[in-house]
């Protein structure tokens, strides 16, 4: 009898999951199954495994993989130097740091919003660290880490606390962390300690095709990953995404799951700031402004939509794979500079184009379970 009542109620939510079009696409969120403490997060190999049938069947991350092995083929027969280990050692470590900040922007888009203001918060960070490193180092990196993670944990509680528009209000703190980047450093720039540069020649090191740098950024990378599919916290941020208001009514607390997205886009943009400044050994406050439109453009091209509920860190690395193989391809080729801008530009309009097409055939197939299951309602008995 149980197990009857447990299968009509499952039957019950996919009807009830068509007739909405809800827009998340987790296989136990989209099926509504919320229980009384909030959403059905339970540890079976479903919830193991969220956005499973998003990386294997959808049409866009399939292209996406065509385009990297297109470019890896044709760029290694025809650019000399592209399969050395040098520049593989370079490509990985700079997907894994531009990867860094896409996966915190990635966090923001997927709970629905968008976090403009982490180049400014990596400059701050890095300055910060910097500064203190004559001190401590470890001590610095903490608290700068420490600073930017209360920033975002502040910034997404406003957000869902007034409904301020999040693109507005994470461009005003861009404008205001750059002003006060700037005034921490009026005259040069945060320089690294002469006696800490052990620390830069470390992080550039190699070991194979990999640096200790490269390391860090995938492990981290790697850690958040892990925790969009197998904590109720990350799994919350796709609820959230997908339909805020159904989220709230079952019991998803919105402020913790905007606080959560926007504190670790801070601290994982910090996270880059404080590691490009070691691996240079300065940091200024017009420094990093290129990480903004690097972390939007590596997500976008990389399959994390705008309109939230969808994405893993997968769709972020494959992204800046792409991107990089192309500045690698420039930088290889002799190939004037403006050419990568145009390239890059390209890849980014054909995937946004891509991803609208997909969404409009996405809807129109709602549009008919929607209408099927209007028509054709199912109707269950309770026998014993």
């Amino acid at each position: 009898m149980a197990r009857r009542l447990r299968g009509d109620r499952a039957d019950h939510a996919r009807q009830h999951h068509a007739a909405c079009g809800h827009r998340c696409r987790h296989p136990r969120i989209a099926e509504g199954s919320f229980g009384r403490r909030g959403a059905d997060f339970h540890d079976g190999p479903e919830s193991a495994q969220p956005m499973k049938g998003f990386l294997r069947m959808n049409t866009g991350f399939q292209v996406r993989i065509a385009i990297l092995v297109t470019l890896l083929i044709g760029l290694s027969s025809s650019i000399p130097g592209f399969l050395s280990l040098a520049n593989a050692s370079s490509v990985i470590e700079n997907v894994g740091l531009i990867g860094l900040v896409g996966t915190g922007i990635m966090l923001t888009m997927i709970v629905g919003q968008l976090d403009l203001a982490v180049a400014s918060v990596a400059a701050v960070a890095a300055i910060m660290a910097l500064s203190l490193a004559g001190d401590s180092l470890p001590l610095g990196i903490v608290v700068a880490l420490v600073m930017a993670g209360l920033y975002g944990a502040v910034i997404g509680y406003v957000i869902d606390r007034t409904g301020v528009n999040s693109l507005v209000l994470t461009v005003c703190m861009l404008i205001a962390l750059r002003g006060l980047a700037l005034v921490m450093t009026p005259d040069r720039p945060a320089i690294l300690p002469f006696e800490m540069f052990w620390v830069s020649d470390g992080l550039v090191a190699q070991w194979g095709p990999l640096t200790l740098m490269g390391i860090i950024c995938l492990v981290a990378i790697g850690c958040v990953g892990l925790a969009l599919r197998h904590t109720k916290l990350g799994l919350s941020m796709y609820a959230v995404g997908g339909n805020p208001e159904r989220a709230r009514g079952s019991g998803v607390s919105t402020a913790r799951v905007y606080m959560a997205a926007f504190a670790g886009s801070a601290m994982l943009g910090a996270a880059a700031g404080i590691l490009a400044a070691l691996r240079s050994g300065s940091a200024s406050g017009l420094g990093f402004e290129s990480f903004l439109l690097a972390g939007i453009t590596v997500a976008v091209v990389g399959g994390i939509p705008l309109e939230g509920g969808r994405g893993t860190v997968v769709n972020v690395l494959l992204g800046a794979l792409i991107i990089r193989l192309i500045s690698s391809a420039v930088a290889l080729g002799g190939i004037p500079g403006s050419f990568e801008s145009i390239a890059v530009g390209g890849i980014l309009l054909a995937m946004l184009l891509l991803d609208y097409g997909l969404g409009r055939r996405r809807q129109s197939g709602a549009a008919r379970s929607r209408a099927a299951a209007l028509q054709n309602p199912s109707t269950h008995t309770n026998g014993g």
